[in-house]
């Protein structure tokens, strides 16, 4: 039965079919029914250096095409400031979002003016504050290492521009924690608290790994460019794109 808050039943994957993502998409996959082995997760943490990001995802991808039932692999990535850049397959097809980030998979589409960077708010979600890095995590870790003072001016000018911090929502995901974790987050850098619902619809179209209306599959060889991005924008108007 499907369930109604989720936009979409549970995703059945193909045995031939692997997903690659980041860590703080496994709330959502959870949700969708995805577990081990289907899934492999990578650290948040790498997007800070996307060379690191970059190598990660393309050894992962070897990884899994070690396994010759492997044909088709799920990248639940965006093009994260790089780390797409490049990344091909030897033997199993690419499938994965055209989007810059993973705000919009998040959201269920592209950001509106009214909520999007125009108004320069830092966005979490459940999965981000339970295993990604956030400014309170970066900020406590910057205590230990340089002191509160010195910690607070580099928090501060990380979030330099940013006016408010706005929690990606779903009732099946998102507890209280999540909200006290976005509040402190608030209070200490004088931020403005905003809430938005989010939406697994792109999430899940993804995973049915269809091309066209912004999800692309790569045949193997072929690389990922930064020009498919350019070239689609935020908006994921696409219409069938597969890359031979």
């Amino acid at each position: 039965m499907e369930n109604p808050n989720t936009s979409c039943g549970p995703i059945n994957l193909a045995p031939q079919t692997r997903v690659l993502a980041c860590r703080v998409f496994q709330p959502e996959l959870d949700l969708l029914g995805l577990c081990q082995p289907q899934v492999v997760y990578l650290d948040q943490g790498l997007h800070i250096h996307p060379k690191s990001l970059r190598d990660s995802i393309a050894q992962a991808i070897a990884d899994i095409e070690d396994d010759p039932r492997i044909s088709q692999i799920i990248l639940v990535y965006g093009y994260c400031g790089g780390g797409l850049e490049g990344i091909t397959s030897k033997r199993a097809s690419l499938v994965f979002p055209l989007v810059h980030d993973c705000i919009p998979l998040l959201k269920g589409g592209p950001l509106e003016t009214s909520e999007g960077r125009m108004q320069h708010s830092f966005f979490l979600s459940a999965g981000w504050v339970d295993y990604g890095r956030t400014p309170l995590t970066e900020y406590l870790k910057y205590c230990d290492k340089f002191g509160p003072e010195d910690a607070m001016w580099v928090s501060k000018e990380m979030l330099k521009g940013y006016s408010s911090v706005t929690m990606i929502e779903h009732p099946d995901i998102t507890r209280p924690e999540h909200h006290r974790h976005a509040a402190e987050i608030a209070e200490l850098f004088d931020l403005k608290v905003k809430r938005t619902p989010g939406d697994l619809k792109w999430l899940a179209k993804l995973l049915k790994a269809r091309s066209g209306d912004g999800v692309v599959i790569k045949t193997p060889g072929r690389p990922i460019e930064l020009k498919l991005f350019l070239d689609a924008g935020q908006t994921a108007q696409v219409a069938d794109q597969i890359e031979k």
